[in-house]
C-alpha cells in the first residue's frame, strides 16, 4: 500500500509538471521510478541509529534533499548530452576556472572516498548525502556556467565532459542504493 501510494503521489507531481509534454504511459513510468526511489531514498538517507520520520512532502520534493531532486539532476545532464552531435570531448581542466566548476570537480572527486566510507562503516546514508550534495553542486554549475551556448569550443567541450562525468557519478551512486536514474523526468 505504501509503495502504491508513493507511485500515485509521484504521478500527481509529474502530471502537474509535464502533462502537456508527455503521454500518460510516460508519466506513469516516471512516477513509478520517482515513487519507489523516493521511498527507498527516504529510508536510506537516515543514519541507522536514528528514527525515520516519513513525510510525503519531503519525500517527493523536487527542490530539496529528496530523490526527485537528484533524479532530475541526472535527467538534466542526459538532456544536455542528448543535444550534442558528437560524443568526443576535448577536456582541458585549465579552462575550468569558475568557482562552480571547481566545486563540482571537487565533489565528483570525492565519490570513491564516499563509497569506501559507506562500505567500511556500514553507512549507506553517506551515499545518499553525497548524492544530494552532488546534485546541488551540479545545479549551481548549470546555473552559473553555460554549456551548450558556450562559444569557446574548448571550454564548451570541457564543460560537456563535466556534465557527462556528473551523469555517470549520479547514475552509479543511485544504482548503489537500488534507485533508478531516469533519463527523462
Amino acid at each position: 500500500e505504501l509503495i502504491d501510494e508513493c507511485i500515485e503521489r509521484a504521478y500527481e507531481e509529474v502530471k502537474k509538471r509535464r502533462s502537456s509534454e508527455l503521454t500518460d504511459s510516460q508519466m506513469k513510468k516516471i512516477a513509478e521510478l520517482v515513487g519507489i526511489g523516493s521511498l527507498r531514498y527516504n529510508i536510506i538517507k537516515v543514519q541507522p541509529e536514528k528514527d525515520i520520520v516519513f513525510n510525503w512532502e519531503d519525500a517527493l520534493n523536487f527542490e530539496g534533499n529528496a530523490v526527485p531532486f537528484i533524479q532530475y539532476a541526472h535527467a538534466r545532464a542526459c538532456s544536455i548530452l542528448g543535444k550534442i552531435k558528437t560524443k568526443e570531448h576535448n577536456f582541458k581542466a585549465a579552462v575550468l576556472t569558475h568557482p562552480s566548476e571547481a566545486a563540482l570537480i571537487k565533489q565528483l572527486a570525492r565519490f570513491p572516498l564516499i563509497i569506501d566510507d559507506a562500505c567500511s562503516g556500514c553507512k549507506p546514508h553517506t551515499i545518499a548525502n553525497y548524492l544530494f550534495e552532488t546534485a546541488s553542486a551540479f545545479n549551481r554549475f548549470y546555473r552559473d556556467c553555460p554549456v551548450l551556448s558556450e562559444e569557446n569550443k574548448v571550454l564548451r567541450s570541457s564543460r560537456l565532459t563535466l556534465v557527462e562525468t556528473t551523469k555517470i557519478v549520479l547514475h552509479n551512486a543511485l544504482d548503489l542504493l537500488g534507485i533508478t536514474a531516469p533519463e527523462e523526468m
